[in-house]
């Protein structure tokens, strides 16, 4: 294989976009755009290539983005071109996509998404991942994020890791941090991993023990100072009824114990967390988290990554929608893939939105045509869908598309210009 460009096109039907490889970052370009960007794959960027009235957005863009390695010196575009027909109306691939290794751990924390542990169930094997890899990067689906079960306890791991990496896939990776010992830390330094997140359900012991375990806390922190300046790595805790009080604190010891960002993630009400509903924060706790921590941040003056935003309000207003989706990306932005290979829109919606197993079907295909993802990019679904989490929704209301209850509120659902305001289907 020859070496990957630091940029990947992957052409869309509403023009392509740009997969920054280094940031793991997609970008949206329209199809006039996107054919400039085409033919200085083959000849010298010209400006006045473009339509007139584009040219001076972009010369802007080409004036940023050559300092970030889109063009060689000789201005040719310096990214693989993916060769592919794309769909109309959806993404040629999921934005992210996420794979369990594995259906063990060793823990058995309250609330875990995966349900109970183990399952038994044949876990894909190399031969098997090579070939869903190469069929992730061929229609664009280059990020894909690592989980479990507990991902350290797959033996093969880093030669799995390797397999994405020779397909330009960049990928992340989610562990309970308590397996982390000086061979785990040599072989993450090793690879370009995008992230390593160790997860931690509180800022104290008792806070976090009631959730994960007796002695986990004390585990973690134990194990965390392995990889203190030798790979990077951030915090994260579910946020749960129990411990939104203490976002802040929880920035505070990310910080204290050399992690690179903070992130809070809500319990969704999913796997053994769909029997534990008392858990799960309601909206206004986990906005208020989301607030002290970064308050936190912003009053020590650090410069730390206080958090990853998964509430409506948090969205970014400025970022571009490639698809419809009323903030749910099931089955529009990502997909999920089960140790065994069972393809679903998202791991949180349950055996009722499962599609066929990479096993029998190559994933593109099932991302293009298995009936969950047809149900859920439908007009018909968007029509009925209020916005949100479809997760929460089907736990709540037992109807993935009814209303999520995070936005059931008029304030809170004011907040979402995606609950009100619906993109058109087609251009």
């Amino acid at each position: 294989m020859s070496a990957l460009a630091p940029w990947a096109l992957v052409p869309q039907w509403f023009g392509s976009l740009l997969f920054e490889r280094a940031t793991a970052r997609y970008l949206p370009f329209d199809h006039e755009i996107t054919a400039v960007l085409r033919a200085a794959k083959r000849s010298p960027l010209q400006l006045d290539a473009a339509p007139e009235h584009r040219r001076d957005a972009l010369d802007a863009f080409v004036s940023e983005f050559y300092a970030r390695g889109l063009f060689t010196l000789d201005m040719l575009l310096d990214a693989d071109v993916l060769e592919l027909d794309p769909p109309h109306g959806y993404l040629a691939g999921p934005l992210v996509t996420h794979l369990e290794v594995n259906a063990v751990c060793n823990l058995s924390c309250i609330h875990c998404f995966a349900g109970e542990l183990p399952r038994k169930e044949r876990a894909l094997d190399l031969a098997e991942l090579s070939v869903l890899f190469a069929d992730l990067a061929r229609i664009g689906a280059l990020r894909l994020a690592l989980s479990g079960g507990e991902p350290l306890m797959r033996r093969d791991l880093y030669e799995l890791v390797d397999l994405a990496i020779h397909q330009g896939i960049r990928t992340s990776i989610t562990t309970n941090g308590l397996l982390i010992d000086e061979h785990h830390v040599r072989e993450l330094a090793r690879r370009d991993v995008l992230w390593l997140s160790v997860s931690l359900d509180g800022a104290t012991r008792e806070t976090n023990d009631s959730i994960r375990g007796a002695g986990v806390y004390d585990g973690v922190l134990d194990r965390i100072a392995l990889l203190r300046g030798r790979v990077p790595f951030s915090l994260a805790m579910t946020v749960t009824s129990t411990n939104a009080h203490e976002a802040r604190a929880f920035g505070a010891l990310a910080r204290s114990v050399g992690a690179s960002g903070a992130v809070l993630r809500p319990l969704y009400p999913t796997g053994l967390a769909a029997t534990r509903l008392d858990l799960v924060p309601s909206f206004a706790q986990y906005r208020a988290a989301v607030a002290a921590l970064n308050e936190g941040a912003e009053l020590d003056g650090c410069g730390f990554t206080s958090a990853e935003p998964y509430g409506p309000e948090a969205r970014d207003r400025s970022s571009a929608n490639v698809v419809t989706n009323l903030g749910c990306g099931a089955g529009t932005t990502l997909a999920a893939i089960s140790s065994s290979g069972v393809v679903s829109p998202c791991s949180f919606l349950g055996p009722a939105f499962d599609g066929p197993s990479v096993r029998t079907t190559p994933f593109a295909k099932i991302w293009a045509d298995a009936h969950p993802f047809a149900r859920l990019r439908s007009d018909d679904a968007l029509d009925r869908f209020d916005g949100g989490c479809r997760a929460r929704a089907l736990a709540h209301s037992g109807d993935a598309f009814a209303r999520d209850p995070w936005l059931a509120a008029p304030a809170d659902r004011a907040l979402d210009p995606l609950v009100t305001l619906r993109a058109r289907r087609s251009l």
